[in-house]
């Protein structure tokens, strides 16, 4: 171990359970380790700390203090003998204890706080600024180990899902909060659920997906938050179905291939990846357990179109365009309160890449 090895056991080890004690400084030399830093009591009072290393044997490390100074004043030997055996007395299940004016080192005790790891030292060196133990042996169950890794990593990991859905329910209520959009075509579509019976309404919301979706690119266009780029790409996705006419060829690349049913579930696809969660939520008619389910199932019927080489050609020009000017913040910043909750369940999971 070098001068810095253990001065970063110092300060990561040491000084958290010590708060006001700071090492400033570690030196290694001919048997040596001399350490200065300070104590914060009211004010910062620094010391230094000289101690020898005499020797190993049958794995005890004996280690006398040989100079401390407070101050810069040398404190006399008769008390750091009297002090070093009341701290060995208050750290005998750390492996430390005193005889002879000596602080021994017991290893094995010491290496209780590294579980399923045995040491047996047969010597120690110190030259060139390091300071070196000899093994006679060395015992490790690594099955143990790993098992303690393992432990550890699984408790982590259920801390960070906790965290997660703790993060997602906050999100979730959040969106209850919106307040829809409410235009014409919210008071038609009411009269319509309104006449539909009620063992039938199940049915009645699939059935306005369609419209529904044309309500939303509506309302997406007038949407100050939603960019130019993308409106133009839901006008073109959206109304050329309408349009009875065919005015793309055949002949053109990509598009000439793709029919009108294609460009619309591309266009579909595009709104769910694109458009943040709350612009989705508060433009959406329906349900929101029909919007997820639209959200989850579009690319998927996409792919099976003619419009999945569409979405792969779109998907990398966008990615250029998105790396050099990202078009939204994250779904968090298009969150707003409004004075009446809605009883809604939502189950979107928040956009954090």
């Amino acid at each position: 171990m070098s001068a810095e090895d253990i001065m970063y056991d110092l300060k990561t080890l040491v000084e958290p359970q010590v708060p006001e004690l700071t090492f400033t400084k570690l030196t290694l030399e001919d048997n040596y380790i001399e350490v200065a830093g300070t104590f914060h009591k009211i004010m910062d009072i620094p010391f230094l700390a000289r101690i020898r290393i005499v020797s190993v044997f049958q794995n005890i490390m004996s280690l006398r203090i040989e100079r401390v100074k407070v101050l810069k004043i040398g404190i006399p030997k008769f008390i750091l003998n009297t002090a070093s055996k009341m701290a060995a007395k208050k750290a005998l299940e750390m492996g430390l204890g005193y005889e002879n004016k000596t602080i021994l080192v017991n290893i094995d005790k010491a290496l209780q706080k590294v579980p399923h790891v045995h040491l047996e030292v047969d010597h120690f060196i110190m030259e060139n600024g390091v300071l070196s133990l000899r093994l006679k042996g060395i015992e490790a169950d690594i099955e143990a180990m790993q098992k303690e890794a393992n432990k550890d990593n699984e408790a982590e990991e259920r801390k960070q899902q906790e965290l997660e859905a703790e993060k997602i329910r906050i999100f979730n209520e959040k969106l209850q909060e919106i307040r829809k959009t409410e235009d014409s075509y919210s008071e038609f579509r009411d009269k319509i659920m309104q006449k539909v019976p009620y063992d039938r309404k199940n049915l009645a919301k699939y059935g306005f997906i369609l419209p529904d979706m044309y309500a939303l690119a509506l309302r997406l266009m007038k949407d100050k938050r939603v960019t130019k780029r993308d409106k133009a790409i839901i006008a073109f996705t959206f109304m050329y179905p309408l349009v009875p006419m065919d005015f793309i060829p055949s002949k053109v690349p990509v598009l000439g291939k793709v029919d009108d049913i294609a460009i619309f579930f591309f266009g579909t696809n595009y709104i769910m990846k694109k458009i943040p969660v709350p612009i989705l939520v508060k433009h959406w008619q329906g349900d929101l357990a029909t919007l997820k389910l639209v959200k989850d199932n579009i690319e998927t019927i996409l792919n099976f179109t003619p419009g999945k080489t569409l979405n792969q050609v779109y998907d990398f020009v966008d990615e250029s365009l998105e790396k050099r000017k990202p078009s939204y913040l994250k779904d968090e910043a298009y969150l707003v309160e409004a004075p009446i909750p809605m009883d809604l369940s939502p189950i979107f999971d928040p956009v954090t890449k």
